[in-house]
């Protein structure tokens, strides 16, 4: 069957105080794709990084045999040499965003970030942008810095206007810096996971992940370890001590830190502790109290008080 999409897809082109979106022509560059696309059945370009960013409804893509559906508020980053299609029949036109990069720019924002300024110009080679690990996964936007970058460029990008990045140059060393801080801030964390194998500990990383995501998204409802269980399919144990290694505490205190920022919004915005530890789920107003006097020095009545 002949590939094919139907919609309309535009390449960015920067120019003096805006970004204009007009038809895509091929290139090896970095570069910025908009899609609107209401059915496609087609191979992704993977000559270079090609970051996926829905805004509007759900991608779905087929990455080395496995099927991604990919919703707002996630990314997908598909890496050089992986098999890539985009392949839906949406029934609306679903919307997104595809930042490519190339080697070649993440190689020289790799060195310049590990090269102090004095010794930059004694300095000819690159650091390989392969000394990071990119784990093939499912990306939320809230759990890493590049994740947030993307956030906060999205709304900037979709403007019509004035006042769009005009500096090409810039833009790009600064969207290679982002996704390259943030992998390194993942590869912290797949560091602190006690095994060798790196097929091991990507798929360890992906599995608890998805356990952080459960507890982000759930955290004002009772959460127990046994729903844990069923995320990750490791034991409560396992889930506990990677947890832990991962990112410095355990799913219930993670659960907690949740809860009690959530608890000063509510709190200051004129909750009573009753109604705040009934919206959180903890089992009544004292143990509420304690938990929060706890983290915070202070009950949450001084708290009102002191807001």
């Amino acid at each position: 069957m002949a590939e094919y999409h139907i919609g309309t897809v535009r390449q960015a082109s920067f120019a003096t105080g805006s970004l204009l979106w007009k038809s895509p022509e091929k290139t090896c560059d970095n570069d910025i794709r908009r899609s609107s696309i209401l059915e496609i059945d087609a191979t992704l370009s993977t000559e270079n990084f090609h970051i996926c960013v829905p805004y509007d409804g759900t991608e779905t893509y087929r990455v080395d045999g496995q099927f991604i559906p990919l919703q707002i508020g996630q990314y997908f980053i598909l890496q050089p040499g992986q098999t890539a299609r985009g392949e839906g029949n949406f029934g609306k036109e679903v919307q997104g965003l595809c930042f490519f990069l190339t080697k070649k720019i993440l190689s020289e924002v790799a060195a310049g970030m590990n090269t102090i300024l004095e010794n930059s110009l004694e300095n000819s080679g690159f650091n390989s942008w392969a000394e990071q690990e990119f784990v093939s996964k499912i990306y939320y936007f809230h759990e890493n810095i590049f994740g947030q970058y993307l956030k906060n460029l999205l709304p900037k990008l979709m403007q019509s206007g004035d006042s769009i990045i005009a500096d090409e140059t810039g833009f790009y060393y600064d969207l290679a810096e982002a996704l390259l801080d943030g992998h390194r801030q993942i590869n912290r964390q797949l560091n602190a996971i006690p095994y060798s194998k790196t097929m091991t500990r990507h798929e360890i990383y992906r599995r608890i992940s998805l356990v952080r995501h459960h507890i982000l998204d759930n955290f004002s409802e009772p959460v127990i370890l046994e729903d844990l269980e069923k995320v990750a399919l490791f034991s409560k144990y396992h889930i506990v001590r990677l947890y832990r290694n991962i990112y410095g505490v355990t799913p219930y205190q993670h659960l907690l830190q949740l809860r009690i920022e959530k608890a000063k919004i509510l709190l200051s915005r004129n909750y009573s502790p009753t109604e705040v530890a009934y919206q959180l789920s903890f089992s009544d107003r004292r143990a509420f109290r304690k938990i929060f006097k706890k983290f915070t020095g202070m009950t949450p009545s001084d708290f009102i008080l002191n807001s």
